[in-house]
This record gives C-alpha cells, structure tokens and sequence, in this order.
C-alpha cells in the first residue's frame, strides 16, 4: 500500500540535512504501539536477519537544499510511504489523521492530507524514477579491517544485489519465486547473494534492473546517524514478474529502505518508449 502526506509547516525554516533521521521517528511515532515498537525492534516480520519491510521518499515540494546549511522549507511539502503489509499503512495514515501534527527534527508541520495511491497494472516491465537514492553494498575486509564497499548502477554488484535484496524480501513474505531456487523458494538464491564475497550470476535472476543512462551528478551522499551512505538517484528498467515488480513499488529498491532509501515509483510506459528510441538512435549513430 502507498501514501502520499502532505503536511504544512506553521512557519519557514531550515531542517538539517540528515533530516531523514527525524522523517524516520516521526513515523515511529505515530504507528500504533503495537506495530510501532516490534517493527523497530526488529520483530514484525521474522528472519534470521531482520528487515523493515516499508519504505519513505524524500521530502517535495517546497524545499531548498541550501549548501552548507541544509534544507530550506517555505511552503506546504510531501513525502511518499509504503509498505507491503496494509495494516501497517494505515495505522500511519490513522495516527497522522488523529494527531493531525508532525514534528520534524525542529519543525511543526500540520497534517493536510493523506491520499492512497493505486498500484499500477503491472506486466514484466515497468520503468521506475527515484524519489529518494537506491543505495546498496557489501562489507568487505581489506588489511584486516572492515569497511563498506558501496556500488553504482555501471557496476554488476549494483544489479546482483538490488536483485538479492528484493528476494530476500519476498522471502520474508513467505512468497515462492519463480526460478529463483531448485525449490521455487527464493531464499538460497537471495541469502548465498548476500553475503561477502559472493555473487548471484545473471542466470539465476527472477528479476532484471538496468540504469537508463548514469551521471554522475545522479550520486548523492547521504548523512544518517553520523555515517555517510552513497545512493543514486534516476530511472531505471525493471523485468520480471508483475508480483516481485509490485513488492519494489511497496518495499523499496536496494538497501536501508526504512531509513529512507530506495522509494521508487512508476513512469508513464510512453517515457519507456521514448528512452528507447533514444537508444536506439545513439547505437545507429555511433555515440
């Protein structure tokens, strides 16, 4: 399920530019109790390694990233939420309605509406935009020290594990994916992706991501508790079947989506056609 919240500011200012963190708990706190403390703790859906298994965009709207300082709000803003798990949607939707305020970080804003967006009718295709970075990566050991090695879209890691993580989500779903293991299960294929050093050959993909073209100023860095996290932003093409192209509209793309990385929406098929034109004529034309 997917929200749109529109929220109005009492007055203008300035949020940080972690501002994600606070967007984050002021959706922990208004979800009912019962949903709100297991989810944050790890426990609303089990598996062996836990996952959040919902996810928010950006702030839009009448925002302003001022270098250095952080992001100016002037006016009525929004921001996308969405969850495989319906319940918990609306329990969002029904402690905003309640409260009808939000705070933040050091704003107050008023809750102006929430409207629920449809799901598209999905084939095997759909092109999605960005509406916060898909960031995902690994933990590896160089000289003996770990450090997180992040991936961007011209990398074959990229794929491999926005493709792993979004299996093992439908994993944690309880969902048989086609192709996905010798058992219709997708959690060899997902959990043997996602470790270290370990690779998900193109083979055995369910599900395809393609760039539509990369820039580099599609590259954002990211500050969230203190640590700096790379994501990237733009369309991708995504092929495979309609339920695991549908759970990446609900669930997100890539990792850390409950922090506010990975909300992706769909875009109008004609945009397809006409990248695809483009491509073409680039190939015909030798650039």
């Amino acid at each position: 399920m997917r929200l749109e919240v529109r929220l109005e500011p009492e007055r203008s200012g300035v949020l940080p530019l972690g501002y994600r963190e606070a967007l984050q708990a002021m959706i922990y706190r208004h979800l009912p109790k019962e949903i709100g403390q297991p989810l944050h703790d790890g426990l609303y859906w089990q598996a062996e390694r836990p996952l959040k298994l919902f996810v928010f965009s950006q702030l839009h709207g009448a925002v302003r990233y001022r270098p250095g300082e952080g992001v100016e709000v002037s006016g009525p803003v929004w921001f996308r939420f969405a969850s495989p798990d319906r319940q918990l949607a609306l329990g969002l939707a029904a402690g905003l309605l309640q409260f009808g305020r939000a705070r933040i970080a050091n704003l107050e804003f008023a809750v102006r509406e929430i409207a629920t967006l449809a799901l598209p009718s999905l084939g095997e295709r759909v092109v999605v935009r960005t509406l916060s970075p898909i960031t995902v990566y690994r933990t590896i050991a160089i000289d003996g020290r770990r450090r997180t090695q992040y991936y961007n879209p011209l990398n074959e890691e990229f794929a491999e594990l926005v493709v792993a993580n979004l299996l093992r989500k439908a994993h944690v779903l309880g969902w048989s994916v086609p192709g996905a293991g010798e058992d219709g299960s997708a959690e060899a294929v997902a959990e043997g992706a996602a470790r270290a050093g370990e690779s998900l050959a193109v083979g055995e993909r369910p599900i395809r991501i393609r760039a539509l073209g990369v820039n580099p100023r599609a590259k954002r860095l990211e500050r969230y508790k203190g640590t700096w996290i790379e994501g990237w932003t733009g369309r991708f093409l995504l092929e495979g079947p309609a339920d695991l192209l549908r759970l990446a509209l609900e669930a997100g793309l890539g990792a850390k989506n409950s922090q506010g990385f990975g909300y992706v929406e769909e875009v109008d098929e004609r945009s397809l056609s006409l990248l695809s034109r483009q491509e073409q004529t680039r190939e015909e034309g030798g650039a």
